[in-house]
């Protein structure tokens, strides 16, 4: 017993020395700042500093889309009122605004996956700070690339916060139920109105027994108007799932 005790806190011992050798020589920065995190996680990727400067979304929050109404009295956003939105509700986790911003930017167009694991951490924040019911979904789709831009980057961004999600609340996710026919310009080239119109009849149902029936939870990056996850859902809804909510990282939150 005193033999195996002793070979455990030999390993620890050597495992620490190894770890901060490790870190000694290959020091892990703030993917923000690049300072040094003075982190002992594999996956805490920013610093206490940038970490408190990213913004969580907060009430008084839209009853449809989620989107900060601290400064109106109305019922709906703008947004809200003014379109026809065919997903049931939405949750947008974060602010889009700096530093997000640009750990957004990073993770999608230079290709810094790892930031996979803080997104989850911020979102998983969110969604038990607020009580979300997410389990009361029975199936995660992530929105989906239109094939030629899934070659361009290589990636879907949604898919690989929806398998996050998936492996932590224990939701299966379904990657081919719905596909995108139209490879539509990015909405950013775009104002308001135009996003609506230019989402329109992007997406098919390829696996419709997958959805029938089922409470979906659509996955998102980034929520600005809202057109592409409502022409998501409008197509899910038409065959025959049953309630479609939306969960995004982020949310673009105007004054509305």
């Amino acid at each position: 017993m005193t033999f195996y005790l002793s070979y455990a806190i030999l390993f620890s011992v050597i495992k620490d020395f190894f770890k901060y050798f490790i870190d000694l020589v290959y020091p892990q920065n703030c993917s923000l700042c690049k300072n040094y995190t003075r982190s002992r996680s594999s996956k805490d990727f920013l610093c206490p500093e940038c970490r408190s400067k990213i913004k969580l979304n907060v009430p008084r929050f839209c009853p449809k889309c989620s989107r900060n109404m601290k400064h109106s009295s109305s019922a709906l956003c703008e947004n809200c009122a003014d379109n026809e939105i065919f997903f049931d509700f939405a949750w947008c986790c974060l602010s889009y605004e700096e530093p997000l911003r640009t750990l957004l930017h990073n993770f999608k167009y230079h290709h810094q996956l790892f930031l996979k694991h803080e997104f989850l951490r911020l979102m998983t924040t969110f969604l038990e700070r607020h009580n979300l019911d997410i389990k009361q979904f029975e199936l995660i789709i992530p929105i989906p690339l239109h094939p030629a831009k899934m070659r361009e980057r290589g990636f879907n961004q949604s898919q690989i916060l929806g398998q996050m999600i998936s492996e932590k609340y224990q939701i299966p996710i379904c990657n081919t139920a719905i596909i995108r026919t139209r490879n539509t310009q990015t909405q950013t080239n775009f104002d308001q109105k135009e996003r609506w119109t230019n989402i329109q009849g992007a997406f098919r149902i390829k696996h419709s027994e997958v959805i029938k029936l089922k409470n979906i939870l659509i996955i998102d990056d980034l929520l600005t108007t809202g057109a592409t996850v409502s022409e998501a859902a409008k197509t899910l809804k038409q065959a025959g799932a049953a309630t479609v909510g939306v969960l995004t990282l982020a949310i673009v939150n105007r004054n509305m």
